[in-house]
């Protein structure tokens, strides 16, 4: 083609031709996820695995029943993981360098212009062609931003959780996310065409700190799988654990890092039983240490206050597990001091499980206070202990929250998840007057920028 600029009569020709001519009408066919720096199938509970990673294996799922594929560009972390890995019919997994694996998420930044490269490269050998990016977390809105630039497609992101809300309810020690964060997610903000958010307050956010036009936000709620997470006998799964059957039990589900509160837990978890009481009492923790030291210090904390052998920490747990252990709980403690949607409330409650969590805008739009759980102000162990022993002393209330919970849960599907966003990409491919550019095209590699 040597050096003459590449028009849209040009590439829509060329695709016909190979009978690859994108969507017409605003559908959807093909749609590029950038997750850089977690798999979607990375083991959950571990490093900054978690409702991301959920989110994009499930929606990926989801659209692949309508019959839309999906390629998933993350981070390769080792020669001995394979390139590609399937997710679903029609979905993949693309493995790409991206740095040293043991990069934490903020020395990703630098490799940022890397990863993009190699993606580029990898749609080009592969001569795939995208409707629409779909990018997830800031790191990968950097990626997508250059990316959209250079394959000229339309560009949705969601960002999961923000550094300015972050910022705002830090836990006490915690270490605020970095200045450079907060621009480029400022950036990405001004710049996609797309931003899907789980919540009207998450938009808000959004309006506020970005000056977002309310018509490039989508308000869109995760889902639940309600095949997998579903009510079962309390006794069957207490037994199916290796519990006793007059075991009471308290769940925490999430990663161990300042910012999920589990210190504030077992603080009340110890008010609740000072004295011998509710000997019968057990609190389960699942999930590990998110690099910071965080499980070393919660278990110095166990010993401190008296809790050892009433308090257990097992690990990350495979989420096809995860209903057993919701099922067997008499609530799921969610103490955050931050959270952008409450997945893990929202499974719980799809299992029948009352929740008690922190009165924060993502999990206040998951849980209804006194009809499904509690919301408590504030990091209070001894307001925790209180709905605590509310639930352990009042005959049925937790199986009253907890059916009203299931209920409630019954809104949220991945189904309706997915339904949404293609009806709002639908509406991005289908008045993008860009064409797609032709995959054998490398542009300019400015590696690094985000207005290109």
């Amino acid at each position: 083609m040597g050096d003459r600029p590449i028009v849209a009569d040009d590439v829509l020709h060329s695709l016909k031709a190979r009978g690859e001519c994108p969507a017409q009408n605003g559908a959807t066919e093909r749609v590029a996820m950038i997750s850089l720096h977690t798999s979607p199938t990375a083991s959950l509970g571990r490093n900054a695995n978690g409702g991301l990673n959920v989110y994009v294996r499930e929606v990926c799922r989801a659209f692949s029943r309508r019959g839309i594929a999906t390629d998933v560009f993350t981070r390769s972390l080792g020669a001995d993981r394979p390139r590609i890995e399937e997710l679903a019919p029609s979905s993949r997994v693309i493995y790409l360098p991206a740095g040293d694996s043991t990069l934490d998420k903020y020395r990703l930044l630098g490799e940022v212009g890397t990863f993009t490269d190699n993606v580029q490269d990898f749609i080009a050998e592969e001569s795939l062609d995208y409707d629409l990016i779909y990018s997830h977390y800031w790191l990968s809105g950097v990626s997508a931003c250059t990316l959209r630039g250079r394959l000229r497609l339309p560009w949705a992101h969601t960002a999961h959780t923000l550094a300015i809300l972050k910022n705002r309810q830090l836990a006490p020690g915690a270490a605020a996310e970095p200045e450079i964060r907060v621009e480029l997610e400022g950036e990405i903000a001004r710049c996609a065409d797309l931003l899907v958010v789980s919540t009207e307050c998450e938009g808000d956010a959004l309006r506020r700190a970005y000056h977002v036009r309310p018509d490039r936000l989508g308000v869109i709620p995760p889902g639940v799988d309600l095949d997998v997470f579903r009510p079962m006998s309390r006794k069957l799964a207490r037994r199916l654990l290796g519990y006793l059957d007059e075991h009471r039990l308290f769940l925490f589900v999430g990663r161990l890092e300042p910012l999920k509160g589990v210190d504030v837990i077992l603080r009340a978890f110890s008010l609740l039983t000072a004295g011998g009481e509710h000997p019968s009492a057990r609190l389960v923790v699942l999930g590990e240490d998110s690099g910071a030291g965080e499980c070393a210090r919660l278990k110095r904390l166990v010993r401190e206050l008296g809790l050892v052998g009433r308090v257990e920490f097992r690990g990350s747990v495979a989420q096809g597990r995860l209903p057993n252990y919701y099922a067997a709980a008499e609530a799921c403690l969610i103490p955050s001091y931050s959270e952008s949607f409450g997945l893990v409330g929202l499974e719980a409650q799809a299992c029948g499980t009352a929740v008690i969590a922190s009165n924060v805008a993502g999990l206040a739009s998951i849980v209804r206070n006194g009809v499904t759980g509690f919301l408590v102000d504030g990091p209070d162990p001894a307001a925790y202990a209180g709905r605590m022993r509310q639930i352990l002393e009042e005959k049925g209330l937790g199986e009253r929250l907890g059916w009203r919970g299931h209920r409630r849960a019954q809104m949220f599907s991945w189904e309706r998840t997915a339904d949404s966003l293609l009806e709002r990409f639908g509406e991005l491919v289908g008045r993008s007057q860009l064409p797609v550019a032709w995959p054998g095209v490398q542009g300019n590699r400015r590696r690094g920028s985000i207005t290109e």
